[in-house]
């Protein structure tokens, strides 16, 4: 089953619950780094402070599916959101409550059950979906979007990319 598109009022109601989680800052860099990166479970949990350089951040080879690293530029919301987080603290981002590192299933637990806690239907996946349609539907081109997902096929970003209520009213009436 795919993850479900979510709207914005969507994500803001699962960041806004963030805070009434035990560990707020924590959940809210997850959700950020989902809906604002597109990252996957898998980046999320080998993510490490060292890939934060400046207003990058730049996963190395064989922390993502590709057969290369990636960069993304990242915005002061997430270097706020990191901050909040991680404090001084450096090395490992995702840790559970024992201070084990989270796993990818891991992450993809903490997603669904903070979706769930929200009240939102979602997954780990629902924030790298929803920004490939939005960014389709803001005109970027596929290859950008295909770039920023971390795919080397543009059939495989083609897959992530739902049509939005506006993509229908502008085949419609444009």
């Amino acid at each position: 089953m795919r993850a479900p598109i979510k709207r914005d009022a969507e994500f803001e109601a699962v960041l806004a619950h963030t805070s009434s989680m035990e560990r707020p800052a924590m959940y809210r860099l997850m959700m950020l780094l989902s809906i604002r990166l597109g990252l996957r479970p898998m980046e999320l949990a080998g993510l490490d402070t060292s890939w934060f350089r400046a207003n990058e951040l730049r996963i190395p080879l064989g922390h993502s599916k590709r057969k290369s690293g990636r960069s993304l530029p990242i915005s002061s919301e997430i270097i706020e959101a990191l901050t909040a987080h991680m404090s001084d603290k450096t090395g490992r981002v995702f840790r559970n409550a024992r201070g084990e590192v989270f796993d990818a299933a891991g992450i993809s637990m903490a997603m669904r059950r903070l979706y769930k806690r929200a009240g939102v239907e979602g997954s780990c996946y629902s924030g790298r979906r929803t920004l490939a349609t939005s960014m389709v539907d803001r005109d970027i081109n596929i290859a950008v979007v295909s770039k920023v997902l971390g795919h080397s096929s543009i059939a495989t970003t083609q897959k992530y990319v739902g049509v939005s209520d506006n993509m229908m009213r502008r085949a419609l009436f444009a």
